[in-house]
């Protein structure tokens, strides 16, 4: 019962983040747009947003957490397998690349945790987004840290990013860690994970 109601306040806090983050994501891209030289990262034009939401959006929502790792990219389970549609899954046969099902703008959360071992030396932790357009791969650094570690107890580390992008049906997605040895996969109720919301059809 504990972890039930921990886990619901889990995706309770992660929504209002996720709509907080989206708002300040908005207003930022507003403000980086006026200043020159400044790069646009083509995920969502701030200009067509009242357009996106005069229409109906479906209701897709994945919530998937990491059980393990294949050549540094995270290897996902789905939380809500029991309320998806039969035979509709957004995992490739590997379940290393998400596959998208419809044409929309997404938002993505990704928390991944690591337990870092005692050593002299820093550790880097990376968090890396491939987005793959099918005729190309765009990799993205989505998230980075440096961890010192002291003492003789490991010591938890976390990485998350949110992302707001446009994607179209059968683009996929994959999240590669580094260092992939220390990812923690523990349910606490969720240690590492993904959350993905379709915001808006386009």
């Amino acid at each position: 019962m504990d972890t039930a109601r921990a886990a619901r306040a889990h995706i309770i806090w992660t929504s209002i983040a996720l709509v907080l983050i989206l708002i300040a994501s908005c207003l930022t891209y507003v403000f980086m747009s006026k200043v020159s030289g400044c790069q646009r990262i083509n995920i969502v034009n701030v200009s067509t947003i009242e357009s996106m939401f005069r229409h109906q959006v479906s209701r897709e929502k994945w919530l998937l957490k990491a059980c393990n790792h294949t050549n540094d990219r995270l290897v996902w389970d789905e939380e809500w397998e029991d309320h998806k549609s039969p035979g509709k899954s957004i995992l490739d046969q590997n379940k290393t690349w998400l596959v998208v099902q419809e044409n929309g703008v997404y938002l993505v959360y990704i928390q991944a945790n690591f337990e870092l071992k005692p050593q002299k030396d820093t550790v880097k932790l990376n968090l890396l987004v491939d987005l793959n357009y099918g005729e190309k791969t765009e990799i993205f650094t989505a998230a980075h840290d440096t961890q010192v570690v002291n003492g003789n107890k490991p010591v938890d580390a976390k990485l998350n990013t949110f992302l707001l992008m446009y994607m179209q049906s059968t683009n996929q997605l994959s999240v590669r860690v580094y260092p992939s040895n220390l990812v923690n996969y523990n349910p606490r109720p969720f240690s590492t994970f993904i959350t993905i919301i379709k915001w808006a059809d386009w």
